[in-house]
């Protein structure tokens, strides 16, 4: 009978038992030493190419910079450098498209509908946020394309020549979408700060209405001044189907100014804003309507807004021109100046004669200019424009008007919104210091549209260019200005077409013409005075 062989224990080095042959049992193996292979040394570890996973490329330190700078260029095209293809897609397919929708979106909309964009809180809040999203996204891409191809073990020469390279191609695109993501903010803080008003008309009624109406004043208050006076004064009588803008110049010593009868300064003043004890006083000329509201408060209507002296000026210029006023935009005259350096000054025309900065003290006395503005064309500072729209010396009250229009004409003329895009920061500075309004940001869009449709502007002014039947000289007075007649030029101008291309007949002042009878003189005056209560066209008449 055959003997069993023996039972195999875990302890045997072979799996299986031997086997026997012919009865007999084959001898007993030699164990023999196993010894580790040896492995060829490598070069160094900072050199070695690894491979990150199956079919992937090989790791480099000058893969992943160039994973990283393609990924700065076009985010996602790292990634396809890397074998990630579907990664890569999505992200660089995602940028792609988000630029053609921008691309898109400024070539077919016009100058009117990017303005309005910009005047939209909502549209600059999305745009804040998308700027900060896509910049950390960038980012977060461009680190993560250099982490997946740096190889492990880098010496601490390329981990720091790499480190800061990664941080110079983040900040290339983390920079301009700072930028913008920073811009679009101040813009928006901008508009809630000036425009948070909400008086006059809703923006429904105010795209409804064919005209809308608004008190333009300059302030002149100062640390030279006691109190305030508002010697700039223009109502603009704007079209909102064509944009079509009349400025009426107000001239700020008109007197006898008037207010409504049942108004507590109309009780008040009945035959208009003047005292007979001192016929002469410069207390009582409009440009003083201003300062009598801060010092009689409860003689100042409540609105539109909270400061009586401007309440009180919207009142009686609203009463004397026979319109509605909408809304107000005030400017103080030493903010304008930051302004029109925050612009980078002006080129402006200023004449053949050269205009004395100073020269004239707030009480009215004369003293020696300052300095002047040279004749010609002359690049003026913020300073030197606001002399040149304020000098009274050697001059006239109603030169200085002029003056005033132009210089409106030439800021909206030579200043475009790449330029206030480009000093943006400084303007609004500026602006949110200088200028105050009751224009709500819901009518900023409407506002938008018609000056992307392009402004033309024309002028009325209430001074003795102006003709008057009424008057022995047939021209305007501001010593006893006659407010009928005032209203009914107001009217005429806004209710007629707009002034033609070519340069208006200029009325002359009164001369005595030699050679002529009386139904001769007669008729030339009818017919200047008849161009002359024309609208003027404010870029053909500076």
């Amino acid at each position: 009978m055959p003997t069993a062989p023996p039972l195999a224990t875990p302890l045997d080095d072979d799996p299986e038992p031997p086997t026997v042959r012919n009865g007999a049992v084959p001898p007993a193996r030699t164990s023999v030493a196993r010894t580790p292979t040896r492995r060829r040394p490598g070069p160094p570890a900072d050199e070695v190419e690894q491979e990150a996973e199956e079919g992937a490329p090989r790791r480099s330190f000058g893969k992943a910079l160039a994973a990283a700078a393609a990924s700065t260029v076009a985010p996602g095209s790292g990634h396809l450098m890397l074998h990630r293809t579907r990664t890569g897609a999505v992200i660089l397919g995602t940028f792609l498209l988000v630029i053609a929708v921008l691309v898109i979106l400024v070539l077919t909309s016009d100058t009117t509908e990017l303005l309005k964009t910009a005047l939209s809180s909502n549209v600059l809040l999305m745009a804040t946020i998308g700027c900060v999203v896509a910049a950390i996204a960038w980012v977060a891409v461009i680190v993560r394309a250099y982490l997946l191809a740096r190889p492990p073990g880098l010496g601490a020469v390329r981990q720091t020549i790499g480190v800061a390279t990664v941080v110079a191609l983040c900040l290339v695109v983390a920079a301009p979408l700072g930028f913008g993501a920073n811009l679009a903010n101040s813009q928006r803080t901008l508009l809630g700060d000036l425009f948070a008003g909400g008086g006059g008309t809703s923006a429904a009624e105010a795209i409804a209405k064919p005209k809308l109406n608004v008190l333009l004043v300059g302030s002149d208050a100062g640390p030279d001044r006691k109190g305030a006076r508002t010697d700039t004064m223009m109502v603009a009588n704007i079209d909102t189907k064509t944009g079509r803008t009349v400025l009426f110049a107000l001239p700020r010593n008109i007197m006898f100014a008037q207010f409504p009868p049942d108004s507590p300064m109309g009780e008040e003043f009945p035959d208009g804003f003047h005292n007979p004890d001192d016929p002469l006083s410069g207390d009582y000329l409009l440009n003083a309507v201003y300062a009598w509201g801060l010092t009689h408060p409860k003689m100042a209507p409540e609105g539109p807004t909270s400061d009586p002296g401007l309440n009180l000026l919207h009142e009686t210029v609203a009463y004397m021109l026979g319109l509605q006023l909408d809304y107000y935009i005030e400017v103080n005259m030493a903010g304008f100046a930051s302004i029109i350096d925050a612009l980078g000054g002006l080129t402006v025309d200023v004449g053949p004669e050269r205009i004395p900065i100073g020269g004239i003290t707030p009480s009215g006395r004369h003293v020696r200019p300052d300095g002047y503005i040279e004749p010609g064309v002359q690049q003026l500072s913020g300073e030197q424009a606001l002399a040149f729209a304020r000098s009274r010396t050697n001059s006239s009250d109603y030169a200085r008007m002029g003056r005033q229009r132009c210089l409106l004409q030439t800021i909206l003329t030579q200043k475009s919104p790449a330029d206030m895009l480009t000093n943006f920061q400084s303007v609004a500075s500026a602006t949110t210091n200088s200028v105050s309004t009751n224009i709500p940001q819901a009518v900023l869009p409407a506002l938008a549209a018609l000056a992307g449709n392009g402004v033309s502007l024309e002028s009325v002014s209430f001074d003795p260019s102006l003709p008057d039947p009424s008057t022995d000289d047939g021209h305007f007075s501001t010593g006893d200005p006659n407010f009928s007649y005032m209203r009914e030029v107001v009217q005429d101008a806004v209710n007629r077409p707009p002034a033609p291309p070519a340069p208006p007949t200029r009325a002359a002042a009164p001369t005595t013409r030699a050679g002529r009878d009386d139904d001769e003189e007669d008729s030339a005056s009818e017919e200047e005075q008849e161009a002359s209560a024309t609208p003027t066209s404010l870029a053909e008449s500076c």
